[in-house]
């Protein structure tokens, strides 16, 4: 599978991998069995095992400080691994590497400068990290790596929480710079912990925010969503109480934990995202590893998404449909790709403020799109992306 490799890791930043990744603890890596995750992921015991050579990297964060009454999901990254290794493995020639733990520093600083080293050692060997939390909020430290390499950045949250108060995690990212935010999603938000205003102020910014019942009854409308993301992370406060009781704040309703899993197939077979995560998993409030278990299988789900990706996009191969749809005088014409590969359907975003520039926006839409266009109606999608374009 060919990797998008930016530029070598320098020396210096593999000697900082030796000091800042603690080695996984021999009790949860112990007799793997055949054909386990546990069997062919080279593991950080003793050692760093040569990363370089994986597709996707492993390695937990152990910092929940910033949400003092789930602080505990500090401990989670080897819960989840000690049930993540005993998983089957459905791919041959699968390369995994697990680098270990980084531990909560002396300050949140200290611990976000950690996460974005790693995840930009990652990002520059070409391989996908995966971030085994830890708190929610060192998503702004891999959002943050990300902006060394990518323009137009979009990064898609899994959530029942959309919050824009000053210092929330969509906060910090909004305020980043140099500004390199294309878009950002929160899927699965539920209206009874969100404030309509901010709900408003942040389609006045238009980003997407998906409520949890439109998203269930059509959850494969997510699938674009998430094709389009660079980054992603869930929160498992996401799924309801009842699939997922290890975290302080869980919901008596949220996604299923089989509709958590379809999410994170989702992400694993874009050919875009770069780095995924799952946060807030906190062992004290679980009951018998169960929130723990569904991270592994999060993880698996992502991780087979992954060996199914298939170079699956405009820009990578010639075997489309092209359909042109024009709406009125007043609005510009739209041109539909629809794959022969995968039957997945993308609209090209026109750049009107810039027309001397060629390069415009192609972006993951669905067949319901297509449709609203061949009646003359502009796509919610379409004209976020238009407003979106840089003026």
């Amino acid at each position: 599978m060919q990797k998008h490799i930016y530029f070598c890791p320098t020396r210096r930043r593999k000697l900082m991998l030796k000091e800042v990744l603690k080695p996984i603890p021999q009790h949860i890596v112990d007799h793997p069995k055949q054909n386990s995750f546990g069997a062919v992921t080279a593991m950080h015991i003793h050692e760093l095992p040569a990363w370089e050579e994986a597709d996707i990297v492993l390695f937990g964060v152990k910092d929940g400080r910033d949400n003092h009454k789930n602080r505990e999901c500090s401990t989670a990254p080897d819960f989840i691994r000690k049930a993540l290794y005993r998983l089957k493995v459905q791919h041959n020639g699968m390369k995994l590497a697990d680098i270990g733990n980084i531990d909560a520093g002396e300050s949140a600083e200290d611990t976000e400068a950690a996460i974005n080293e790693v995840v930009s050692v990652m990002l520059e060997a070409g391989v996908i990290p995966v971030i085994l939390g830890g708190s929610m909020g060192l998503s702004y430290s891999i959002y943050s790596a990300l902006t060394k390499y990518r323009d137009n950045i979009d990064i898609s949250f899994i959530s029942p929480y959309l919050q824009l108060d000053e210092g929330s995690l969509i906060d910090r990212i909004c305020a980043f710079e140099p500004n390199h935010l294309f878009n950002m999603s929160v899927i699965g938000y539920q209206s009874h912990y969100t404030d309509p205003r901010e709900v408003h102020t942040f389609g006045k910014m238009y980003f997407d925010a998906q409520r949890l019942g439109v998203v269930k009854a059509r959850i494969n409308e997510a699938e674009p969503i998430l094709r389009n993301a660079d980054m992603i992370s869930i929160d498992i406060g996401a799924v309801k109480q009842a699939d997922a009781p290890g975290n302080y704040y869980n919901n008596p309703n949220g996604f299923t934990a089989e509709e958590a899993c379809q999410l994170a197939w989702y992400s694993g077979i874009s050919d875009k995202v770069s780095a995924f995560g799952t946060f807030e998993i906190n062992p004290e409030f679980d009951y018998r590893d169960t929130t723990s278990k569904l991270g592994a299988q999060i993880i698996w789900y992502f991780v087979d998404g992954f060996y199914h990706r298939s170079g699956d996009h405009p820009n990578l191969h010639n075997e489309f449909l092209k359909y042109r749809c024009t709406l009125n005088d007043r609005q510009p014409d739209i041109l539909f790709y629809k794959s022969k590969r995968t039957d997945r359907w993308w609209m090209e975003i026109p750049n009107l403020y810039h027309p001397s520039n060629r390069k415009n926006v192609v972006i993951p839409c669905t067949y319901n799109d297509y449709q609203m266009a061949t009646r003359n109606e502009m796509p919610d999608r379409f004209f976020k992306a238009l407003q979106r374009m840089p003026r």
